[in-house]
């Protein structure tokens, strides 16, 4: 299986405005209302089992957590169905 590639968290801001990329949120709705990268979605890690099927497959999808270890299971996770996925090494503390 292909090894999940990853991204510095800092790297994330470069791709805010590229339509070719979605940038996920895996925080819950609260933390991500506290703060959060510029024009990500917010789809906390339970809910994403579900959300998945709404996602473009012809899109790279950028994962990130407050961490970085939730990013790298969702990727798996992505990866597993098909995704072009990359999980951001680091994640969102305040």
């Amino acid at each position: 299986m292909k090894e999940l590639e990853t991204i510095a968290f800092r790297e994330l801001n470069k791709y805010k405005n590229d339509a070719t990329c979605i940038i996920i949120d895996l925080r819950s709705r609260e933390l991500y209302e506290e703060g959060h990268v510029d024009g990500a979605w917010n789809i906390p890690y339970e809910h994403l089992e579900k959300a998945w099927k709404i996602l473009p497959r012809e899109k790279l999808i950028l994962l990130y957590c407050e961490r970085g270890g939730t990013a790298m299971l969702a990727g798996r996770e992505l990866m597993e169905k098909g995704f072009h996925v990359r999980a951001a090494v680091g994640g969102f503390e305040h």
